[in-house]
């Protein structure tokens, strides 16, 4: 079975067992809800350059909202909030990542959770970047109505190419080697 195979059904489970076990203590309103993981690259690519496949894969989403969930936490006053946290992750065992939410999170926010996202080790990758993201609400606020990101980072990196970039571009382009 295929990466791509083995990984898109279990989207779904994993994001439940992700939520589940962030559950932890009884919250009015949760820092961060997980509603689930968009691939921004084909499976079949992702495959090739994950080391350990999609076992290490989840298990790498699970410490992700884990940090994700304890930096929301520790900055109560961001308003609600949905969108994307973008993630690209390189073979020098780097992390780097985008936001895309509506409303904006706060600058504070923002740094925690750059800090928390950017700092969890990241799966193995072989060669090549492997880019995805959560897509989350934060504090209480509807899921977001788009299913995939566009940070405005990505969005003005385009616009100063002239045209459409692919995600491989966009993250070389932002996050230089």
């Amino acid at each position: 079975m295929t990466f791509a195979n083995r990984f898109r059904p279990a989207v779904p489970a994993l994001a439940c067992t992700i939520a589940l076990a962030l559950g932890g203590n009884a919250h009015a309103v949760e820092p961060l809800e997980q509603h689930d993981i968009v691939l921004l690259q084909p499976g079949t690519l992702i495959e090739k350059r994950v080391d350990g496949g999609a076992d290490a894969m989840a298990d790498y989403l699970k410490r992700l909202g884990e940090a994700a969930t304890t930096a929301m936490r520790d900055n109560p006053q961001q308003i609600p909030s949905a969108g994307f946290i973008v993630v690209a992750l390189r073979p020098e065992g780097k992390a780097h990542a985008w936001f895309d939410f509506k409303p904006s999170l706060s600058d504070k926010t923002t740094a925690a959770l750059t800090h928390a996202v950017e700092n969890v080790p990241p799966t193995p990758v072989k060669s090549g970047d492997v880019v995805f993201a959560l897509r989350v609400s934060v504090w209480g606020a509807k899921p977001p109505s788009a299913y995939a990101p566009a940070p405005q980072e990505w969005k003005d990196a385009a616009k100063q190419a002239g045209h459409k970039l692919d995600v491989d571009a966009l993250v070389d382009q932002l996050w230089p080697r």
